[in-house]
């Protein structure tokens, strides 16, 4: 028999149809235009992170996040790739899922709406909108 086994992979960057680039050369500065001024950033001189870092992300994934009963008596495995914005007051926007199963995006994208605020990017000094990318991988174990 196997059993179900989350791991998960932390990767902080960056996905987005219209991208601009800084006229400044010494920092090259990826951004999003969106409308007005506000803006997410692709690229940010201090990247955002779940409080507590990523041991603490880890924790509170491995926590939320449940290998769907279904996908587990399927025999489905693989890794579901989410794509959100963190906003300046940290909270979570713009979540979807890129890629991956319909039952594990489903449970992948459960767990990550239940995420508390996370610390926004840094730019210049001050809190930025930024993209994040979080790949999930399922797979079971055996027992």
């Amino acid at each position: 028999m196997k059993t179900p086994f989350v791991v998960l992979l932390t990767v902080g960057v960056l996905l987005s149809p219209a991208i601009a680039r800084s006229q400044d050369t010494s920092k090259t500065s990826l951004r999003i235009d969106t409308s007005g001024d506000s803006k997410a950033f692709m690229k940010v001189e201090i990247e955002s992170e779940f409080p507590g870092g990523a041991s603490a992300w880890l924790q509170f994934l491995q926590s939320h996040l449940v290998y769907p009963n279904k996908a587990v008596r399927k025999r489905i495995e693989g890794t579901v790739l989410l794509q959100f914005i963190v906003d300046k007051d940290g909270s979570i926007s713009s979540l979807q899922a890129l890629s991956g199963d319909p039952l594990l995006v489903e449970a992948a994208l459960k767990a990550m709406a239940q995420s508390p605020k996370w610390i926004p990017a840094i730019q210049k000094g001050r809190a930025v909108k930024s993209y994040k990318k979080q790949p999930i991988v399922f797979k079971l174990v055996p027992a």
